[in-house]
Parts: structure tokens; sequence; C-alpha cells
């Protein structure tokens, strides 16, 4: 999979800034970075706080016509996964998990997140545009409840953004050309990631206190249904599901 590369120093929000351009001309492939987003998103009306120039704030969109809209949760797995596949080389693996949906975390701190827009065409995706914040050399942050943590935080080291920005394009884009591969060989497309997922997924087949409705409860993560929603257990062996905004986990 093939990538053009657009910098710009101040933008709003590169999800937004590639949300503009399409329609109006081919995105697949674009992966547009900036220094400074005025208006970058975190999951549903968060923000997401980066120091200007330090840390990685892109889209990428990728062209995801094979994947049919009722397997979207997919993209949801392999893009975590695929930036995993490059964190592993620089920070201790055994430490970094991916926090459902598809937060990147590090010993139980924030280090990227990830918010994905996709258009449908027919029963299919279309183009899915990605936009990534990673923490990179940032030292202080705010008092966030996600308890952010850079990679300079974690190693004391300085990261050169732009290497570190195409390593992680071209995994994702080289898992997600894997997927289409075993789904076009007659693999069920969840199979061909679930496995790997759940491998990295923070407390699967553990219990943990999480929030709902306002009170802490225990419960214990069986897996993801095929919807995308969290399934867990409590103490009752009663199974509950719960979307995004309606579980929060107590870390």
């Amino acid at each position: 999979m093939d990538f053009k590369f657009q910098h710009i120093k101040t933008i709003d929000s590169t999800n937004a800034y590639l949300q503009r351009l399409q329609g109006n001309t081919e995105i697949s492939g674009l992966v547009v970075f900036a220094d400074e987003q005025t208006a970058g998103k975190g999951m549903g009306s968060n923000n997401w706080e980066s120091e200007i120039g330090m840390n990685l704030t892109f889209s990428v969109a990728i062209d995801m016509s094979w994947l049919p809209a009722a397997e979207q949760f997919t993209l949801s797995q392999l893009v975590p996964l695929g930036m995993l596949e490059v964190l592993d080389n620089y920070l201790d693996p055994e430490k970094l998990s991916i926090k459902w949906p598809n937060d990147i975390y590090y010993e139980g701190h924030k280090l990227g997140g990830i918010l994905i827009n996709s258009t449908i065409e027919g029963s299919n995706l279309g183009n899915s545009i990605i936009g990534i914040g990673l923490n990179i050399n940032q030292m202080q942050f705010s008092d966030w409840p996600t308890n952010p943590i850079s990679m300079k935080m974690i190693t004391g080291k300085d990261y050169g953004l732009g290497p570190l920005l195409e390593e992680l394009v071209t995994h994702i884009g080289n898992l997600a050309e894997e997927i289409r591969e075993q789904a076009q060989n007659g693999l069920q497309v969840r199979q061909a990631i679930d496995n790997r997922y759940y491998a990295r997924l923070l407390r699967y087949n553990e219990w943990a206190e999480y929030e709902v409705a306002s009170q802490s409860i225990k419960l214990f993560m069986t897996g993801i249904d095929k919807f995308g929603r969290l399934q867990l257990f409590d103490e009752a062996q009663q199974l509950h599901t719960y979307d995004i905004k309606e579980i929060r986990f107590l870390i």
C-alpha cells in the first residue's frame, strides 16, 4: 500500500481536513500530519492535548471497501495492533496493551488514541479516515483522568517524529492488506484478527473495577461482541454488554 505524506504546521484537525477533501479529491493513501491541531479530538467530545511539534498528530485515509460494514470493528482492532508492531521495538511489549476499543496504554497510562470515521458504500465500508495521536517527546501533561504518558517519559530518549510516522503508517497499511488477503481467501475477517487483539487487550479474562451508571462494580472481561461492544460477567455470573460511553475503566 502506497502512501503520500502532507505536512501542515497548524490545522483545526487532520481528521476534519481529510473529511473536507473527501468528495472533491481521491484521499485514499493520503497521510496528513500537523505540528499543531487547534481542535484535535479524542473519543467522543474529548479534546486531544499535544504540545506543538512534540508528538505525532496525524490522519491517514485507507480504502476499506473490501470490509463489510457489519465487520467495521475489525478496523478498531487492526489499527492499534499495527501501531504495537512498531512500539514493541521501542518499549517493553509486556507493558504495552490496547484499552478497549483502541487506545494504546503503557502500564495504566494512555500513550495513544485513535479516532476512526468511515464512509459506507452499499454493504461495505468506503474510505476510512484514521486519526491518531501518539505521545512522543512531550514531558508534561494536564491532569487528565487518562493519566497520559509519552515515549520520552518512559525511556528518557528523544525520538524523530518523521521516521516513527512512516513506520506506523506502513505497519497499519500492511496489516490491513494482510487481513484483506485472508478474507479474500475465505477466512472470516474477525477470525483473522481476534486472537491477536485479545492477546494485547487490557484486562481480558481478568476481574477489575469499572464504573457503570456512576457506580463502581467488579466485572470479568470475556470479550467483544460482533458489534464491538464490551462483554463482561458480574460476580453473580450475569453477562453485561456495554457501548463505549456506558462503562468507564477505573485505572
